[in-house]
């Protein structure tokens, strides 16, 4: 079942994430370091807001919305949910819209003003759509909310600016326009109501015990995957913020890509053994879901480590080269080590309504990368802030493991790991061989090359495995 699902979510884990790597590369071609900078800052500020105004709440819907599924049970949680996102996106504009005059860009004009409205408010809803949507197992519902942003919007985005000349307002604008399509596409399908009042506040009270524990660690998470670039910010100005944020967010991007693959599916399968077959089952699953997380991961981040020179000097403007050379390995191990602990040990937590735990984590995280960020920037510069980035999540993400091992039963899937780590070196052994690429051709076929290696490893692997489970199946008989 892991499997099916998996490949049913695949094209929306795909492409989504995969065009906004591809517009991180774009815009270095297309705009300056400045307007990059206010670019990826109120982007990032966004993730913040969504963590302290509306994450708490999506997460809730992920977790118990299969819960109200009758019609009287439904519309109570319609009517509540409609009072929760109108309140959240105001909140959000007041607060992103005070950052950008006060921190990001104080001589921020009306149309860029407009466009973080647009981004914001629609940003929200298609998320949370796509979030309830999982909920339901809803695929097609996820996957437009997934894929329109992201791909529409560099599109529209990228239009405007060759239109209308370098601006941080047109990115934002595109996408708000592409999220705003796939939010009305989708509306008459799903499930929702035009009514406000009377709200549940059974519900928003339950929400809250569940989800305030995740909006202080989530925005301590928050924190841990950004603080950097608002350090580099305060100390060197918005180009060294937008500079550091194209290696920075090349690596993160990728770890989130490659996550992506296989996560959107695999939580709520453990969510579902957790209701139906208890903690046991679950962690199980969870096992399960980590070996397949993690066979996307190791091959990717070697991949990356190997083939840095010729991505950086292929893919990337000159101007953002250096640096982006010297980050990228450190941004994309830090990002696949969050990952894994975010769609793996952290998981632990929230399937034991402990989500307690997942604050102290994600503060060692934070505070970690607060404290390392601006001693190792300033001793060494941009390498040293990325490689800050790594230590602390690598603190944090002991931290986690240690305690869902000790503590829930957490296992790890040994057998799997060894297939893995042996089908990645391989890998990286024939990538060895390889010269530096001249071209995006060459680039294509040594990421090929080293991808078919890596799968015809694994499959070799496993094929005594999968020759025992096929013997042990009952044959169909032959009358």
């Amino acid at each position: 079942m892991l499997l099916r699902h998996t490949l049913l979510y695949l094209p929306a884990q795909l492409v989504g994430p995969l065009f906004q790597l591809v517009a991180m590369i774009v815009w270095t071609h297309v705009v300056d370091e400045h307007t990059l900078g206010i670019i990826t800052l109120v982007t990032a500020t966004h993730e913040l807001l969504l963590i302290g105004f509306l994450a708490w709440w999506s997460q809730y819907a992920l977790r118990f919305f299969g819960r109200y599924q009758d019609d009287p049970e439904s519309l109570r949680f319609y009517r509540t949910e409609n009072v929760v996102l109108l309140a959240s996106v105001i909140l959000q504009c007041i607060a992103a819209i005070f950052i950008l005059l006060v921190i990001i860009a104080p001589d921020a004009k009306p149309g860029i003003l407009l466009a973080t409205f647009g981004y914001v408010i629609t940003r929200s809803v298609s998320l949370y759509i796509g979030e309830r949507a999982r909920a339901r197992h809803q695929i097609w519902v996820y996957s437009i909310q997934q894929v329109c942003g992201p791909l529409i919007g560099f599109v529209i985005g990228l239009v405007l600016i060759k239109l209308l000349g370098q601006s941080a307002e047109w990115p934002l604008a595109g996408y708000a326009i592409a999220q705003m399509v796939a939010i009305l596409v989708v509306l008459p399908k799903i499930g929702h109501s035009r009514s406000f009042w009377p709200i549940d506040r059974g519900i928003v009270e339950h929400a809250l015990r569940y989800g305030i524990p995740l909006i202080i660690g989530g925005a301590l998470g928050w924190v841990g995957l950004n603080a950097s670039r608002f350090i580099i910010n305060e100390m060197a100005g918005v180009a060294a913020a937008g500079l550091f944020a194209v290696g920075y967010g090349l690596g993160q991007r990728a770890a989130a890509v490659a996550a992506m693959l296989v996560t959107a599916a695999a939580f709520p399968l453990a969510v579902k053994r957790m209701e139906h077959a208890g903690s046991r089952a679950a962690m199980n699953q969870l096992a399960d879901n980590s070996a397949l997380l993690i066979a996307i991961l190791a091959p990717s981040l070697a991949g990356i480590f190997m083939l840095r020179a010729e991505i950086v000097h292929l893919l990337i403007a000159l101007p953002f080269q250096q640096v982006t050379l010297s980050i990228l390995p450190l941004a994309t191990l830090a990002g696949a080590i969050r990952n894994l602990r975010a769609h793996f040990g952290d998981q632990v937590f929230l399937l034991h309504n402990r989500t307690r735990w997942m604050m102290a984590v994600a503060a060692i995280d934070a505070t970690m990368t607060m404290l390392l960020s601006a001693l190792c920037f300033r001793y060494w510069g941009f390498a040293g802030a990325a490689g800050a980035t790594v230590a602390a999540a690598l603190a944090a993400a002991i931290v986690s493991f240690a305690i869902g091992f000790s503590r829930f039963g957490l296992t790890l899937p040994v057998g799997h790991l060894i297939r893995i780590a042996l089908a990645t070196l391989a890998m990286v052994a024939l990538l060895r061989l390889f010269p530096e690429a001249p071209s995006l051709i060459h680039l294509a076929a040594h990421i090929a090359a080293g991808a078919a290696t890596y799968l015809a490893t694994l499959a070799v692997l496993y094929a005594p495995s999968l020759f025992r489970i096929r013997r042990s199946r009952p044959q169909p008989s032959d009358a």
